[in-house]
C-alpha cells in the first residue's frame, strides 16, 4: 500500500459522513468489522448493523455542526501478511473551527480489488461522547 492509497482511503471515510454517503463507507470496510472505542467494542457483523452505526455518527456530526472532516496520515506499517496498520489523526471542523480536539486512530487495512478497506478501527472516541447517549440507549 502506498501513502497515496492510504490518504485516498482516509479522504473517502471522511467525506462520506459529511455527505451521508453510506455506500462509500460500506465500500471501505470489510464485514465483520470491529470498531473499538473507549466505550468498548462494537462488533458489526451485518450490513444492516453497519448502516445503523453509520447513521448514528452522521447524527452526531449534524448535532455538532460538523461540515468538514480531515484525517491526516501519521504512519503506515506493513504487517507482512497482506495487511497494514494505518495510524491517522482526525480533525472535526464546524465552519472552519475545530469542534473538538483532534484524536488519533489506527485501522487494520487490506487492499481488495484496488480499494483500501478496513477490518477494524481503534480510537478513543465514539458517537456516544458527542450525543451524550449511553451505549445501552441505542
Amino acid at each position: 500500500m502506498t501513502d497515496a492509497q492510504f490518504q485516498k482511503f482516509l479522504d473517502g471515510i471522511s467525506e462520506c459522513f459529511i455527505t451521508n454517503a453510506f455506500e462509500t463507507w460500506k465500500s471501505h470496510v470489510i464485514l465483520p468489522f470491529s470498531l473499538i472505542t473507549q466505550n468498548g467494542l462494537v462488533d458489526i457483523q451485518t450490513e444492516d448493523h453497519l448502516h445503523r452505526n453509520f447513521d448514528k455518527y452522521v447524527v452526531a456530526m449534524e448535532m455538532m455542526g460538523i461540515d468538514k472532516i480531515y484525517r491526516a496520515a501519521l504512519s503506515l506499517q506493513d504487517c507482512q501478511d497482506g495487511t497494514w496498520i494505518g495510524t491517522y489523526q482526525t480533525h472535526l471542523l464546524a465552519q472552519g473551527v475545530l469542534a473538538t480536539e483532534p484524536y488519533t486512530a489506527s485501522a487494520l487495512l487490506t487492499i481488495v480489488d484496488d480499494t483500501v478497506k478496513a477490518h477494524s478501527i481503534l480510537n478513543a472516541r465514539s458517537y456516544h461522547e458527542w450525543t451524550r447517549k449511553h451505549p445501552g440507549e441505542d
